[in-house]
């Protein structure tokens, strides 16, 4: 065959070119950021492995929506309703995609909706939750009121009565916190701080057959800063704080 004249004949050896290689990359990287920032990279509430994976098909689930969703921390807040003797119930779960050392896994984690409500109501710019609570953070937070506890009663208590459906690390007095906003410093190294909390300790003995209820509780608490600079604990007025906190 004639190759016309101005045309180069194609070689099948020659070498792609390092702008080609950049070109894939681009394009590779572009895919993966898409998929890791897009909402793609959680399933969504009302997804049948979603609802499969909260119910494990004990029950069904009703007026399913999204609270939030932070990209950046690949967590989905959900809520829903449950109905148990023809009463609705409030359910609320999140998704959180974690990463592994090969694979990445989603974690189901059980929520009082409250909670749910207020950590996905207040999403910053970034795409992660906003900074609330701090100086302390909520995990600093929790761990020292947790502390705290235990102070309070002698020992740890674990609520092990709590309906399965609770995760493991929401059974204790305390099952889980969300700042209202940040820190206020009454003196140096302590500050004065705005908190839900997911009281286990005051739910009612007589618990529902489909999933475990906590009670929601709003008010201030002190923390102050450790000598090592980093770690903090409640102060000593914890007992009075816990007592002056409102239901809601």
């Amino acid at each position: 065959m004639t190759i016309p004249t101005g045309l180069a004949t194609p070689h099948n050896d020659a070498p792609i070119s390092p702008w080609s290689w950049l070109a894939l990359a681009a394009v590779l990287l572009a895919g993966l950021a898409w998929y890791w920032f897009s909402s793609y990279a959680v399933p969504h509430c009302d997804a049948r492995e979603t609802v499969a994976s909260v119910t494990d098909g004990k029950y069904s689930l009703d007026n399913i929506k999204q609270a939030g969703y932070s990209w950046s921390q690949k967590t989905r807040g959900c809520l829903a309703t449950v109905s148990q003797d023809g009463k609705p119930l409030q359910f609320a779960w999140t998704i959180t995609r974690v990463e592994g050392r090969r694979k990445s896994r989603l974690e189901y984690d059980h929520a009082h909706e409250g909670i749910v409500q207020a950590r996905f109501g207040h999403l910053a710019w970034h795409g992660g939750f906003a900074p609330q609570g701090q100086p302390v953070g909520r995990e600093a937070m929790l761990a020292a009121m947790l502390a705290g506890m235990d102070a309070l009663r002698g020992k740890p208590l674990f609520h092990v009565n709590l309906v399965a459906l609770l995760s493991p690390q929401h059974y204790r007095e305390i099952g889980d916190i969300e700042p209202l906003g940040p820190c206020k410093e009454l003196s140096p190294g302590v500050v004065s701080c705005r908190l839900l909390l997911a009281r286990n300790d005051l739910a009612s003995p007589a618990g529902t057959t489909v999933l475990a209820r906590s009670v929601l509780q709003q008010g201030e608490f002190t923390f102050q800063r450790g000598k090592d600079g980093k770690h903090w604990s409640v102060t000593p007025q914890f007992r009075e704080e816990l007592a002056q906190a409102q239901l809601q």
